[in-house]
């Protein structure tokens, strides 16, 4: 995306085990540096809570399914008509 001078403006990243742990330290350090735009809405989620480089928790893989159903309700009422 930089390559063609666009920038993420909504990063969700979400994982349940040791190795989603350098995803979240990557997206933490792509906001300090700016590789995401500036005004981003930036989501690391782990499920379960744990310690966790992640900022925010979903308890479970059915918490996941109602974020992803949220997120596609909001997406298709911002759609253009």
């Amino acid at each position: 995306m930089q390559e063609r001078g666009m920038m993420p403006d909504f990063v969700l990243c979400i994982g349940d085990d040791r190795s989603d742990e350098d995803m979240f330290e990557v997206i933490t350090s792509s906001v300090a540096n700016s590789s995401i735009a500036p005004n981003a809405e930036v989501f690391a989620c782990t499920v379960c809570r744990k310690p966790s480089k992640a900022k925010y928790y979903l308890d479970d893989t059915a918490e996941i399914v109602r974020l992803m159903q949220g997120l596609a309700s909001v997406s298709e009422l911002s759609e253009p008509a």
